[in-house]
Formats: C-alpha cells, structure tokens, sequence
C-alpha cells in the first residue's frame, strides 16, 4: 500500500499536473500572465495552501497510517487534482481565445498537438500506445480552426468540437505513425518541456511539407493531454 501511494502521488502531482510545473509556469506566463501570476485561482481560494497539500502528499510517512488515514490521503489528492486540473483547463483557453477559436475537446487516452500558422490553428490528434483513431486518419493528419470556417474545428464528426477518438487496439493501422505517443503516454510527454517541443517541431514540419509555413506564433503552439 506504501508503493501505491507514493506512487498515486508521484503521477498526479509531479507529472500529470504539467501546466503548474516549474518549467511550464515560465513558459505559460507569457502568453496567460494572469493565470500564471494569479496564485488564488484554486477552488478554496489558496495556491499556497494547494500546494503545501502537494508537498505534505509526497512528504508524508505512511508507512504507520491507518486505512481511515490512508483512505483521507487518498480524497485529499483526488481534490486536489480536480483543482488543478480546472486551473490547467483555464490556461489553454486563454491560449485560445486571442484567436477566436475555442479548445476542441481532448481525445481520452490521447491528446493534441497544435500550433498556429497565420491566424488558423491547426492541430493534430494523437493516441497513446495500445489505442487507435475509431475513424480512418491516414490522409487527414490535422484538423484546423480560422476564418475560412467560422472559427469552427473542421472534423469528421457531426457538430461540437470533437476532433478524434481513440479507442482500445492491439493495432496501430487508422492513423499516419506520427500520430502516436510510442513510447510514453502524452501526459509523460508534457510534464518534460523538450519532449513536448519535440512533438509540437515534428507537427511543424508536418505542415511545412504541405506547404503551412507563414507567420508562425509559436507562443501559441502546444501539446495538451486528454485523461
């Protein structure tokens, strides 16, 4: 029980929660400097208080607790996640909302890359290993946002923003191979800020070959995890 728990607080809180980890915060602040510099926007009102829970979570000796006290641990970073995950949530949208798109939604088991090319978004969803796309991707590789359709996310779904869904696969076959997160799942890919760099440039050059490569805001570029 020891095991699980350090480790329940090692995935949530060192690397799920990436858009509060000390090299993102830096990098977030440019583009949200009052989501990044607005440390009361938590559910109870604390940024302080959130995370010194996150602290005592790791810090915290379990080894002599009771199931009473292990079960009220356990609650406590559930509540805490939700926070953080509401404050995550906040930071895309404001990373959206200069170009009058809205965040599409995020494929579970997955996630999206995106980036912005003269005033259109484009982004690419990708499923993590053991998932794939529930519709044929080979020759749609990204979906886009701008003018040219209202600002609506083009998709092969019917209405809402839902750009791709991954299910449960032993195989890799309805997408290109640059549309899986092969060897880590997206949540790991962000919590390191070279690794998501590593995607967000590989998607860019993606768009370059299709010949997507005027004015570039690379503040705006991104990668973002569904759960």
């Amino acid at each position: 029980m020891h095991k699980i728990i350090i480790l329940i607080c090692a995935f949530y809180f060192k690397t799920s929660i990436h858009a509060l980890g000390s090299d993102n915060l830096e990098e977030t602040s440019n583009h949200v400097p009052d989501l990044a510099k607005d440390k009361n926007n938590t559910k109870d009102g604390s940024y302080g208080s959130l995370a010194k829970k996150t602290k005592d979570c790791i810090d915290t000796d379990i080894t002599n607790l009771t199931r009473s006290q292990i079960n009220s641990l356990i609650l406590t970073i559930e509540e805490a996640l939700s926070t953080y995950k509401e404050h995550q949530s906040k930071v895309y949208e404001k990373i959206l909302s200069s170009t009058n798109c809205k965040m599409p939604l995020v494929p579970k088991n997955g996630g999206l890359v995106c980036a912005y090319f003269d005033s259109i978004y484009y982004c690419k969803p990708m499923c993590n290993q053991g998932y794939d796309f529930a519709f044929l991707r080979r020759s749609r590789l990204y979906e886009k946002c701008g003018s040219q359709n209202g600002f609506s996310w083009s998709s092969q779904y019917i209405g809402g923003s839902r750009l791709a869904e991954c299910i449960a696969s032993k195989d890799e076959v309805s997408g290109e191979s640059s549309g899986y997160f092969k060897t880590e799942k997206c949540q790991k890919v962000v919590s390191r800020k070279k690794t998501e760099q590593k995607y967000i440039d590989e998607f860019i050059k993606e768009l370059e070959k299709n010949g997507i490569n005027k004015n570039h805001k690379n503040d705006l570029d991104f990668v973002v995890c569904g759960d």
